[in-house]
């Protein structure tokens, strides 16, 4: 059945849009009319709202989906149908485009269909781990609850993240000044000197020689430094984009030194508070699972999250499934055992993300505050050898005069 976007008046002052199953426009008017709707415009929907491009959805943080979720938790949890909570959260937020697929939800839940439905017309917005929530929450009779540890999970996850784009981007600052600094002197300055020594008509020293042929094939061979830094950016991002090639480099980082803990650690804290959070609404093991590999984001840990499926359903416990995995490590395994048999695996579960999450913060702060000084160290003795260049010919000049 096609889909009508519309346009229409739900009070005398206030205007709302969406859209509507119907089998022609008129029966689209009709069906708005017999909802209290007075229709303004009516028209057929070329494309869903998901193909509007991807640009559409950028507009909308994980921010704002966990404020939405709080809210609509709060308005439930009050006594407030979920119908009338999305028009309220529809009229009071300034995001056009959050807007939009809010009153998308209203008219899908009056044409009959769940929350979770709804939800799940929007896989770039809702993950599947969100919709199968909400389902659950529906079939439980607790969706307010359900909302709510929602709304915790995905708080906690943009702390987290927050955590470690704080922690890295002071290190990165500090080297791109640090490399704008070198390209400038490199590229402008040195040149200017390049001919007053030239002038002296005397033998510059090995140092000097150097760093004005380095200075000289940066001018004029610029574009072939370009060339080459946007062909390695734009073979790694195929090699990224490939399945073998994204298992490839996911393999690379769990095996580098430190970097290859840190990953791992903020994996395992990822699929330990999201299957707890789903264990914790009811949804069955090898279906929390599933769902948990779709948030993680190295290749390898996902195929072997999925392999545990098939090991579950076989009958194998989830303490045996990573007890028998090299990826684990024992004190993971240990904890989800005592969970298992304490019938504790939720708590257990949040007590391994919050403990990994934590190390992973202290992890990245050590590392931001090792590099910090390695980063200055390296990019003052660059700057140190520029400048000493350029002064031995000066020096030279002094002694030939005395």
């Amino acid at each position: 059945m096609p889909r009508y976007i519309y346009t229409a008046k739900s009070q005398p002052n206030q205007t709302i849009q969406g859209d509507i199953e119907a089998e022609s426009e008129q029966d689209a008017i009709n069906k708005l009319s017999k909802m209290g709707y007075f229709p303004l415009s009516v028209q057929t929907k070329d494309a869903s709202l998901d193909k509007q491009g991807i640009w559409h959805f950028r507009k909308i943080t994980k921010r704002e989906i966990a404020i939405f979720t709080r809210q609509l938790s709060s308005l439930i949890e009050s006594g407030v149908n979920i119908l009338k909570s999305l028009s309220i959260l529809s009229n009071q937020t300034n995001n056009k485009s959050l807007k939009t697929i809010l009153n998308d939800l209203i008219s899908k839940i009056e044409d009959g269909k769940s929350l979770s439905e709804s939800l799940s017309a929007h896989p770039k917005l809702f993950s599947s781990l969100y919709t199968s929530m909400v389902y659950s929450g529906e079939v439980g009779g607790n969706i307010e609850l359900t909302l709510k540890r929602l709304a915790d999970f995905l708080e906690k996850e943009e702390e987290f993240k927050g955590s470690i784009r704080q922690a890295l981007v002071y290190p990165f600052f500090i080297l791109a000044v640090s490399a704008l600094t070198v390209i400038i002197l490199l590229g402008f300055v040195i040149p200017r000197l390049v001919s007053m020594f030239e002038d002296m008509g005397q033998i510059l020293p090995l140092p000097t020689q150097m760093l004005i042929n380095l200075s000289g094939f940066l001018r004029n061979y610029w574009w072939v430094i370009l060339a080459i830094i946007l062909i390695s950016i734009f073979l790694l991002r195929r090699i990224y984009l490939s399945p073998q090639g994204r298992v490839w480099l996911d393999r690379l980082k769990l095996r580098l030194s430190i970097w290859g803990i840190i990953v791992l650690k903020t994996e395992i804290g990822r699929l330990a508070r999201t299957l707890s959070l789903l264990l914790s609404s009811g949804i069955p093991t090898v279906h929390s699972l599933d769902i948990s590999a779709s948030v993680l984001e190295n290749q390898i840990l996902k195929m072997e999250v999925q392999k545990f499926k098939n090991q579950i359903a076989g009958g194998l416990s989830f303490s045996k499934c990573l007890q028998e995995s090299k990826l684990f490590p024992a004190f993971v395994t240990d904890i989800v055992r005592i969970g298992e048999e304490t019938g504790t695996l939720e708590k257990s579960l949040m007590r391994i993300a919050d403990s990994y999450e934590a190390e992973t913060d202290r992890a990245l702060k050590a590392l931001t505050r090792l590099l910090e000084p390695v980063i200055i160290l390296v990019m003052g003795l660059i700057v140190g050898f520029i400048v000493i260049s350029m002064l031995l010919p000066i020096f030279q000049i002094n002694l030939i005069v005395r």
